[in-house]
């Protein structure tokens, strides 16, 4: 089976059984995390499937709900709406965290403190191409103090303003792959929450992943394997944009301009869990292919592979069929 790799991927997944004999796979689908949420599972009819897909789909529902900003009664929008330190669920706590030392690992080109030049560009609304000026604003907010002890944020003024959106996906994986790891009866599965994917099999066997096409949804860039137990992203500027006057205005925001990174159209890559997978695909993406290289070739646990507008493999060292 060939798996498409993109934000708003071909449905490859219906629902209910497939398979003979003793041993199925039941693979169902939800809408969360604003994106199509598939997974797959392999196993004998004993083992209960519903009770399964119930944890599932109660702890993506956790993670949703603590790291979404957009809801007035969460505490990641209240976070972002109060100008003193706040003590914050452990869920959303445990993101910033990590989405700080990303900060560190990155030289900064992933950024959770984006969050003042996301709401200014509003890709979640109608688009918005802010002014000069408007984006000194939010980057002079951006590099604010702000840390964190504990599970508590500590800031003065006004603070940076937080967006966990580009790690939402990995992370929220990685949690429904530890439930799925403890259950022994399941053979194979497959995660999938808008193309970030970890994927275990228990004999072994790998995956094949195919990558969706920059400007053509009916199209594959290319497609890769994806061995077991380890996980694979795709950041590419179709995923969320808007366009005024024939120019595409796309989400991945380099923090270093507060504007959508040119480099390239698309980056995949694998890397040992979602988590980092979701990191380094905004990261490299905003780097573009040239510096995305260098870095990948100082850290040998990932890998990847750039595309340009046309679909094409500018660099990489994925692969790519």
């Amino acid at each position: 089976m060939l798996i498409i790799l993109a934000i708003a991927a071909a449905v490859y997944f219906g629902g209910g059984y497939h398979g003979r004999g003793r041993v199925v796979t039941e693979r169902r689908t939800r809408v969360m995390f604003d994106t199509v949420v598939r997974i797959s599972i392999k196993a004998p009819r004993s083992l209960d499937f519903t009770e399964t897909y119930v944890a599932v789909w109660e702890e993506l529902a956790a993670w949703e709900s603590a790291l979404d900003g957009y809801d007035s009664t969460g505490a990641l929008f209240k976070l972002n709406s109060s100008d003193s330190s706040m003590v914050v669920p452990h869920r959303l706590a445990e993101a910033v965290g990590i989405g700080f030392a990303a900060k560190d690992s990155t030289g900064g080109a992933f950024d959770i403190r984006i969050g003042e030049l996301t709401k200014l560009w509003d890709f979640s609304g109608e688009g918005y191409v802010p002014t000069q000026f408007e984006l000194d604003s939010a980057l002079t907010r951006m590099y604010s103090p702000i840390k964190i002890h504990g599970d508590t944020i500590i800031k003065s003024g006004l603070a940076p303003r937080i967006d966990v959106g580009g790690l939402a996906k990995g992370l929220a994986a990685d949690a429904v792959a530890e439930i799925l790891d403890t259950i022994p009866q399941i053979k194979r599965y497959l995660i999938d929450l808008g193309g970030n994917i970890r994927a275990e099999d228990r004999a072994g066997e790998p995956f094949k992943i195919g990558i969706q096409h920059p400007r053509d949804a009916n199209k594959l860039a290319g497609s890769f394997t994806l061995e077991t137990g380890i996980a694979c992203a795709t950041a590419g500027d179709y995923q969320r944009y808007f366009e005024i006057d024939g120019t595409r205005y796309h989400h991945i925001l380099d923090p270093s301009t507060g504007k959508p990174a040119t480099g390239c159209a698309a980056v995949t890559v694998i890397a040992p869990d979602a988590l980092w997978a979701d990191i380094y695909s905004t990261a490299l993406f905003v780097m573009g292919p040239k510096e995305g290289m260098k870095f990948v070739k100082r850290h040998f646990s990932i890998k990847a592979a750039f595309f340009d507008r046309k679909g094409n493999l500018v660099d990489g060292n994925i692969k790519i069929e």
